[in-house]
């Protein structure tokens, strides 16, 4: 019950409910999800969120990103000693690149993966660890990284990776009443069909809100794994960012961001991204935001709403 009414909250002002998650299949690994907590992530018309800031430019959205990560990692240091991080791949190791920590909090943070690929950990073409590696890890000095087995066997990844977290003590990675791991910053990437981490539209990974961590996730070849909505949703702090722009997507993500942000129409179960309107903040550069009538922010204010 406690599990529900958590779901109940992050969509306290919903819209209307549709009766469409019965209708989608659901992978072989979700057969024991719980019917009504599937529903209850997958078919509500959330309110607009309202942690939404816009800033000039894409140096402010990196700006703000990075000191979020590093008030994130003090606050949590000075609180318990230790630091949970998860984050994903994509435009978010861009950012983390070219942040340069300015304290020893590094030596005393945990980090998982949002979403990864079953795939060799030291292919950089497709494995996020070895990418951040790469980008910034390595330069860190972060080596208490939780990883991934690689092999190409998605149901046997995402079990040992849960496992391997849930092995972790709570004074580094924290728990809830329902036993769900609350880390302490969770950077997520939005795609442009609205997928977050590998929940992807319309398919049965949405609606592991009942138990699971991690989930198999089977849209592409090789597969993936993923975190479960719920463990989205209870990080401390989770964070959306999107800024940049090209010849081709001169508004980069925008129309993707209003769809997740603001849209009155949308559900969770179309655009996933949707079901964190209530948990996140959404930190976005001018064209990114272009198509939600919203004032300019500050770095400042984006910082102290996390």
């Amino acid at each position: 019950m406690m599990l529900l009414a958590f779901q109940v909250l992050c969509f306290l002002s919903s819209r209307s409910i549709i009766i469409d998650a019965f209708l989608s299949p659901k992978p072989k690994a979700l057969t024991q999800t719980n019917a009504a907590s599937a529903m209850i992530s997958s078919v509500l018309h959330a309110a607009p969120a309202k942690k939404v800031h816009i800033l000039a430019t894409e140096a402010d959205v990196t700006a703000a990103v990075h000191q979020i990560v590093e008030s994130s990692a003090k606050k949590a240091i000075a609180t318990r000693g230790h630091f949970a991080l998860a984050i994903p791949g994509g435009s978010v190791l861009k950012v983390l690149s070219a942040l340069n920590p300015d304290s020893d909090w590094v030596e005393k943070t945990t980090l998982a993966f949002v979403n990864h690929k079953c795939v060799p950990i030291d292919d950089v073409s497709s494995a996020i660890e070895a990418q951040a590696r790469e980008k910034f890890l390595d330069r860190w000095g972060l080596t208490d990284i939780i990883s991934m087995g690689g092999t190409s066997d998605g149901e046997k990844e995402a079990a040992d990776y849960e496992r391997k977290m849930k092995a972790i003590p709570e004074s580094k990675l924290p728990r809830d009443a329902d036993g769900f791991p609350m880390f302490d910053l969770a950077l997520v990437g939005v795609g442009d069909d609205g997928h977050i981490g590998s929940l992807y539209p319309k398919r049965g990974e949405i609606d592991v809100v009942d138990g699971p961590w991690t989930v198999p996730a089977f849209q592409k070849d090789p597969p993936s794994i993923s975190l479960t909505l719920p463990v989205m949703q209870r990080a401390k702090c989770t964070v959306i960012s999107a800024a940049g722009q090209s010849v081709k997507y001169p508004n980069g993500k925008a129309s993707a961001m209003n769809l997740a942000i603001a849209d009155k129409d949308v559900t969770p179960k179309d655009f996933p991204a949707s079901a964190l309107r209530e948990c996140a903040v959404w930190i976005l550069d001018e064209p990114n935001g272009s198509e939600m009538d919203l004032e300019l922010s500050t770095v400042e204010k984006a910082v102290a709403d996390a």
